[in-house]
């Protein structure tokens, strides 16, 4: 190619093959030049060589001006699809294939094979069954494969990189000047792509795989060490898709092999898997990247396939004792999150996907550091379980619940969800209340009155309530009251429900007896009350003593009736009460009559009890 200076333009001259010399001035003349050359007579008289001829002539002008019009990767995928659009490919797409492998097999122009490749590239991308021929692959896999083992510089770039241009003063962006990238490095990028898209589609056998031997493999993993660092990922990521490819081919071929009597063990057998082992130490940025692609992976067909590609090299890493610890436990954790992610964001249309996700989840969390690591187990527990929940308004595929089963049946798991339904059994038996046990006895008095539906008396119900205290012991507190009374040795102690059952004409005197006996260190007015209570909540642990009755003229109150303690009856009801007459208390001056009409509480208050003890005391 000659290139001549006019004044301020530059006009290149290329002759291809054909003895053509163009001369191309600007990005508007190659564009229309490849249109003429794509144009074929349209009245039927373009025989076969003319056709051959166009193709030929379409690239030898790219090879020629690639790197001045098809700098970037939509430049070159443009005029590519310029000439599959063109009636070469339209109507006679089988023949110019097979001329474009015939040209890459014979050339050795790299700018010629740069531009064959990347066209069967982007017709095997809409013609599937083109990268799936084996026939037309098999002669070209070890040429992509001597394209990727050439040594390049580590600094050089063989991505599409605009440097800015900044101009002084103002720091604006003023124009792209666009760094020189070595055609090796674009070659080698090619035959990374290209030899992934032949794994992903063709099933290889033994045989086929034997052309990747362990140099190369080495090479591969090497390769993602070295462009770590670079500020395009494509590269690195595309050798990752290349060495999960190979992966799966070796697991498929050994796997078929397996059946074979006196065949060697699969893991054996696999070669990338064997690479990998010697080196574990110095190739941990594969398992990072691996990562990081399912955690940044869309729901394209091509990402979902990578997923199923990486998720089967980390199931063989997870369950090989010797790579089970491989990965860092930080990865492991963020491998955790896309996990519970993905479990839960996969649509009907990607159950397999799910399926692998939870084939892979099981020796994850039992093989590696995790079984360890109580990292987010109960929501592991969680979104598991919502897979296989309310089976009786929608469908469960069986193998996502026996998948689901599996994973649950760990050892983690176990233990985990036995002590969260302990939790959940005790919570239950929680939620009747037990801080009033008064609103308990009232509970358990009301469902036995409601299961019998009988008139009681007083004494029935307060034995229902007993019981229901007795079957079920609170921690409480006993009163001070209860404590400071002594048990009298003069009589024996009255049952809980005689004392409870007492008529009114009773509890008077006993309330009188009881402000006499008790200690002097009471200081609150409702002891009286708390013993009763203290009694009624704790029958039979509360001893309520015999008082000894103080006479009827000290106190000015009617005698007490005897108890009879061998064959009582429930107590009567008490009768309706009436007013009580007034009580004369004196004369007035004249001689009339002064009354006072007494209370009608059955209890006297506690200065009227104060008043009585001192009139008993005085006449003593």
């Amino acid at each position: 190619m000659l290139v001549q200076t006019s004044g301020s333009k530059v006009n290149m001259l290329a002759e291809d093959d054909f003895g053509i010399v163009y001369l191309i001035e600007n990005a508007q003349q190659f564009w229309s030049e490849l249109d003429d050359v794509l144009r074929v007579p349209s009245d039927g008289s373009a025989t076969l060589s003319m056709l051959d001829t166009a193709l030929r002539r379409f690239v030898s002008l790219c090879a020629s001006y690639h790197e001045q019009f098809l700098q970037s990767p939509m430049q070159l995928e443009h005029a590519c699809s310029l000439l599959l659009d063109s009636e070469l490919f339209v109507f006679h797409s089988e023949r110019m294939c097979e001329l474009a492998i015939e040209d890459v097999k014979s050339k050795t122009d790299p700018h010629s094979q740069l531009i064959l490749y990347s066209v069967l590239l982007f017709h095997g991308r809409r013609q599937s069954n083109f990268i799936r021929s084996h026939k037309h692959w098999q002669p070209l896999i070890p040429l992509l494969m001597d394209h990727v083992l050439v040594e390049i510089n580590l600094d050089t770039e063989d991505v599409y990189l605009g440097a800015p241009s900044i101009s002084s003063g103002s720091g604006s962006r003023s124009s792209m000047v666009v760094s020189h990238i070595p055609i090796e490095a674009k070659l080698r990028s090619l035959g990374v792509r290209l030899l992934y898209e032949v794994c992903r589609v063709q099933k290889l056998s033994l045989l086929d795989l034997s052309v990747f031997n362990d140099q190369f493999l080495d090479h591969l993993f090497e390769l993602v060490e070295q462009t770590r660092f670079m500020p395009d990922e494509t590269l690195n990521y595309s050798v990752i898709k290349l060495i999960v490819a190979l992966n799966e081919q070796f697991m498929v071929a050994c796997l078929s092999k397996s059946q074979h009597p006196e065949a060697k063990e699969p893991e054996s057998q696999n070669r990338v898997l064997t690479v990998l082992m010697s080196r574990l130490g110095s190739s941990k940025t594969l398992g990072e990247n691996m990562i990081f692609m399912l955690n940044r992976a869309s729901r394209s067909a091509e990402d979902l396939c990578m997923q199923l590609l990486v998720l089967k090299l980390l199931y063989i890493l997870f369950t090989n004792k010797a790579t089970s610890e491989y990965f860092y436990t930080n990865d492991l954790c963020v491998l955790v999150d896309v996990f519970l992610r993905e479990l839960v964001d996969l649509d009907e249309e990607s159950e397999s996907l799910r399926h692998t996700y939870l084939r892979v989840m099981h020796p994850l969390l039992t093989k590696t550091q995790m079984r360890d690591v109580p990292y987010k187990r109960p929501q592991i527990v969680l979104a598991l379980e919502s897979l296989i929940q309310n089976g009786n308004i929608r469908d469960i595929n069986p193998t996502t619940k026996r998948l689901v089963e599996r994973c649950l049946g760990g050892e983690w798991c176990v233990q985990l969800r036995r002590t969260s339904h302990e939790k959940e059994a005790l919570k239950r038996q929680g939620d009747f209340r037990h801080s009033s046990p008064s609103h308990d006895i009232i509970a358990s008095t009301t469902q036995d009155t409601v299961s019998s539906r009988a008139s009681t008396s007083p004494v029935v119900e307060h034995d229902s309530a007993s019981k229901a205290l007795s079957s079920k012991p609170k921690a409480m507190k006993h009163c001070r009251s209860v404590e400071n009374i002594h048990n009298p040795t003069s009589s024996s102690p009255r049952s809980a429900k005689t004392t409870y059952m007492r008529s009114s004409m009773d509890s008077t005197t006993s309330l009188a007896a009881a402000t006499t006996t008790t200690s002097k260190r009471r200081e609150k007015a409702s002891s009286v009350d708390d013993v009763t209570s203290a009694a009624t909540l704790h029958p039979e642990s509360v001893l309520v003593p015999q008082y000894r009755p103080t006479s009827s003229s000290s106190l000015n109150l009617p005698p007490a009736t005897s108890v009879n303690h061998k064959a009582r009856r429930p107590a009567p009801a008490p009768p309706k009460r009436r007013k009580p007459p007034p009580v004369p208390v004196g004369t007035s001056n004249s001689g009339a009559t002064i009354t006072a009409i007494a209370t009608s509480a059955s209890t006297p208050a506690l200065g009227q009890l104060g008043k009585s003890n001192k009139l008993a005391c005085r006449q003593m």
